[in-house]
């Protein structure tokens, strides 16, 4: 379903691919990590990776998407997967004013590590972690 299952869950949810499900994933965050320093992060970058697979992966196409959180050793690991899409996630180039496109500009900058991995059924997992 999502993820490689290693480490603690912390919590999983499965949200409609629309855009109102960004904040209730949000919401979920701040929930399971409401006492934790790294809640404020993890919140941004999980809705800037939740509204990618709303946007930009086949689960908007009245779809869904899973958000899991795992404690792997005190490293907090976060994971949407979607149902993918044609194309990859790749960062924008180019110094020109926009209104969007800086979702994984902000994951590859405030995240310890992430990536992403397209399974054999296409479902893509975009993933990020924070160090303690």
């Amino acid at each position: 379903m999502y993820g490689t299952e290693v480490g603690q869950l912390i919590g999983v949810v499965e949200l409609a691919a629309v855009a109102s499900s960004v904040a209730l994933a949000r919401r979920f965050v701040r929930e399971e990590l409401a006492d934790d320093p790294r809640c404020d992060t993890a919140e941004l970058l999980v809705s800037e990776a939740c509204t990618n697979s709303v946007r930009h992966s086949r689960s908007g196409d009245g779809g869904s998407f899973t958000l899991a959180l795992r404690d792997r050793g005190g490293v907090l690991h976060c994971e949407v997967v979607d149902a993918g899409a044609e194309t990859l996630p790749t960062r924008r180039v180019g110094d020109e004013p926009r209104d969007n496109g800086y979702g994984i500009i902000l994951i590859e900058t405030l995240a310890d590590r992430f990536g992403y991995t397209s399974d054999p059924s296409g479902s893509l997992h975009t993933w990020f972690e924070l160090a303690p």
